[in-house]
């Protein structure tokens, strides 16, 4: 019984630390693409990858109010960093109309003007 116990609760914990890893995930991209694009965005799926495979977090979602401009950021959760971009084309067309390129580069990996 008390084996049942102690293994029951080490599963809350990791559901509780993935879960901690999943929201600082978002948060990061969310603050890369206000940052980077100074777009609200309205996130809609958030999936941390398996540990075996990466230390990424993807955080899906659409510019607000804009349901056809979608993107996707990977997040490395050890780093905090943004490992990874990608948008559909009306996300593109809309950037680059902002003025910005999603394709530059700046010195830490990032994109934008």
């Amino acid at each position: 019984m008390i084996v049942f116990i102690l293994g029951g609760c080490s599963g809350v914990d990791t559901k509780d630390k993935d879960q901690e890893i999943i929201d600082r995930s978002e948060a990061i991209a969310i603050q890369y693409l206000k940052e980077k694009f100074d777009l609200d965005v309205t996130i809609t799926e958030k999936k941390i990858l398996p540990k075996m495979a990466m230390s990424w977090v993807t955080v899906s979602g659409h510019v607000t109010d804009h349901e056809n401009l979608i993107f996707s950021v990977s997040v490395d959760y050890e780093s905090n960093e943004k490992e990874s971009f990608s948008f559909n084309t009306e996300l593109e067309e809309f950037l680059v109309n902002k003025g910005y390129d999603p394709y530059i580069r700046d010195r830490g990996g990032n994109s934008g003007k």
